[in-house]
């Protein structure tokens, strides 16, 4: 079966259906805005009604998630589906906030025949015919999902690090710090116990340091800490009173970890810059052994070696051969035309060096973007490697007149918050700023007119990681790189332009332009800044 850009609605959602319903595994790799995730969603429809299979279908987010509910409340006919959510996702109606007892209670309140929205997602969820949920959903509750005879992982390539990307979570002590001078007038009691916390946390990671994994001794210190009543007292109370929504986002990590300390022998703990990490362990042998008995079909983008995500992915490698993946390296002619593409060949270098050098360049980034979203006023996406980049700009623009037009996403937001703001950005001409990886990949945003990635998105060093792994590294930023671009022009009436400001992209472009997909490196323009103005005044006067 040939399939190509002009007839890929037709022929992918065929291709995945004979292989899925033949006992077969199917990997389907082809450039955003194909429509790789309706073509599943059809194919989880199909399946159900002609084989009688149950079908689970897993997003990376939930606002990709909700997108597909869409699309199954679209094609499916009425057909009846469910969407398994996180218990936070509902109301206790013991304590009428998010649910957080669960844990502990499910069991006693089914007993009690207590009406709960957990409960009767589980019950849903074991008994569904199409089922959607996330990455972590399905991470977290395997069992909940052993009844599937089918599972479609759309953007499978963030699939392959599932584990530290989706379920890793940590408490930053600044954010403790931020939440103890925020609440210290009103509630001194709980500002000094929070005191206390970040106190003890900062000598436990002095003594310790980065990195090590905490042994179970040191855990039960931190996990007697986390389990005062009074952090849960105060959240249930400033949840009740929209107050205060900092802390409720610090408490909900800090219960998360508190939640993971239960299993010590399940997950790893460890100190790493000035936080505290937790972290699954054995996930991909356990993710390898959830799928030995299913067929599952991998929707990706960005996927050079079949065989190797496949397999990081856990897949049955019995069950796929060549014959069951497809990668298509072709790119409409009219998408090609309708994008530009930026390095600028003037801008720093933003590679993490000392702290005088990183922030002279950091410093002419920010006025690079300053002088960028003060000329075009339209749909732009800002995206930076991390945290900090993101931090260090903000301070520089937001006095800037402009600012105003700047919505950011910062690292811990709710996914409520995160999902408004990008709606914001789909229906108006704002900016949207993001470090999040949800952000880089998988989003959606019709009518985006201008993207800025600030510095290549090399990945931190893995706090379990002795030595930076460049070759990992490398590969992981290129991976994210050809996510990030993929973010303009989505549609083929769709238009829009991307520029790089990190020099470094301009000086290994010779290296790094033969690995991204759809003719990218054949279209970017290495300009100088002053230049590239020029272009994309000239490209969007041709648009209007």
């Amino acid at each position: 079966m040939s399939i190509t850009v002009d007839n890929f609605r037709e022929k992918a959602p065929e291709f995945l259906f004979l292989r899925l319903s033949n006992g077969r595994n199917a990997l389907l790799d082809a450039p955003p805005g194909l429509g790789k995730t309706k073509g599943g969603a059809k194919v989880a429809i199909r399946i159900n009604k002609e084989m009688g299979k149950r079908v689970l279908i897993i997003e990376p987010t939930k606002t990709l998630r909700s997108q597909v509910e869409k699309y199954l409340q679209e094609e499916g006919d009425g057909i009846e589906f469910h969407v398994s959510k996180g218990w936070n996702d509902y109301i206790c109606p013991l304590t009428n906030t998010k649910a957080d007892l669960c844990s502990t209670r499910k069991e006693t309140c089914r007993e009690e025949n207590i009406k709960c929205g957990v409960l009767d997602d589980i019950d849903k969820t074991i008994n569904s015919n199409i089922t959607l949920a996330t990455f972590s959903k399905l991470l977290l509750s395997k069992n909940n999902f052993k009844g599937y005879d089918t599972i479609i992982v759309d953007e499978s390539h963030g699939f392959e690090t599932a584990e530290s990307s989706y379920l890793q979570t940590y408490v930053m002590f600044k954010q403790i710090e931020n939440v103890i001078n925020e609440i210290n007038k009103e509630n001194p009691a709980l500002a000094e116990k929070l005191t206390n916390l970040h106190t003890g946390l900062s000598r436990m990671n002095d003594r310790l340091g980065d990195s090590d994994p905490l042994t179970s001794q040191e855990v039960d210190i931190i996990k007697r800490e986390f389990g005062d009543t009074s952090f849960r007292d105060a959240w249930i109370s400033y949840t009740r009173e929209n107050k205060f929504p900092r802390y409720n986002s610090l408490y909900k990590n800090i219960a998360n970890l508190h939640y993971l300390m239960q299993s010590v022998g399940k997950n790893v703990f460890f100190f790493y810059e000035g936080s505290l990490y937790g972290r699954p362990k054995n996930m991909e042998v356990e993710i390898s052994g959830f799928f030995r008995d299913k067929n599952v079909g991998l929707l990706s983008a960005t996927i050079d070696d079949a065989v190797k995500h496949a397999r990081a992915c856990g897949l049955d490698m019995r069950r796929f051969s060549d014959e069951d993946w497809c990668i298509l390296k072709q790119y409409p002619k009219v998408r090609r035309e309708n994008r530009k593409l930026f390095a600028l060949t003037d801008g720093p270098n933003l590679g993490r060096r000392s702290d005088d050098q990183y922030n002279d360049s950091r410093l002419e980034a920010n006025e690079i973007l300053a002088q960028l979203l003060d000329r075009y006023k339209m749909r732009t996406l800002v995206l930076f490697r991390g945290y900090n980049d993101q931090q260090m700009a903000w301070k520089y623009l937001e006095p800037l007149n402009f600012s105003k037009r700047i919505y950011n996403i910062w690292q811990g937001d709710d996914t409520e918050i995160i999902d408004e703001k990008i709606n914001q950005l789909r229906e108006s001409d704002i900016v949207l700023s993001s470090a999040a990886s949800r952000l880089w990949e998988g989003v959606d945003i019709p009518g985006l007119r201008l993207l800025i990635i600030d510095a290549l998105p090399f990945p931190s060093k893995d706090p379990l990681d002795k030595e930076y792994n460049f070759r990992t590294s490398y590969i992981s930023m290129i991976k994210k790189l050809k996510q990030g671009l993929g973010r303009i022009v989505r549609s083929d009436d769709d238009w829009g332009a991307a520029i790089i400001i990190d020099k470094r992209f301009d000086e290994r472009f010779n290296s790094i332009a033969p690995k991204l997909p759809w003719f990218m490196g054949d279209d970017f323009k290495r300009r100088t800044l002053s230049e590239t103005f020029q272009d994309i005044d000239y490209f969007i006067n041709n648009k209007k």
